[in-house]
């Protein structure tokens, strides 16, 4: 894994991210929040009405197969599928590497035993 944050975050940048990596409550509702998007849609829940059309992968589907959408064959939907598939790996390969963030120790050299 490629630690990009000194290509692309200035100091300010990679300090707000540290912090948000060390509140866990933080970081992980967020991290379902934008997965959801991706493969919550559609899934039954307690107390609410289910629309089976809103999963993403249904989504591609219904249309061709009601007429009311873009039609589209059985290669089309499973590449657009993968696609998903490969969005949600990204998505959690980015956490993964948002994980690894920790404030830099400064060790205080007066703390330092020399005699050692």
């Amino acid at each position: 894994m490629k630690d990009f944050s000194n290509e692309i975050l200035d100091s300010i940048e990679r300090e707000k991210i540290i912090a948000f990596c060390e509140d866990p409550v933080l970081f992980n509702a967020v991290k379902k929040y934008i997965l959801a998007v991706a493969y919550k849609h559609g899934v039954v829940s307690k107390g609410a009405e289910h629309k089976g059309n809103l999963n993403f992968a249904l989504r591609l589907a219904w249309g061709a197969t009601d007429g009311s959408g873009m039609p589209r064959s059985d290669e089309e939907l499973g590449q657009s599928l993968r696609a998903l598939t490969s969005a949600v790996q990204l998505v959690e390969s980015g956490f993964a590497e948002l994980s690894e963030f920790k404030k830099v120790e400064e060790v205080d050299e007066e703390k330092i035993n020399k005699a050692e």
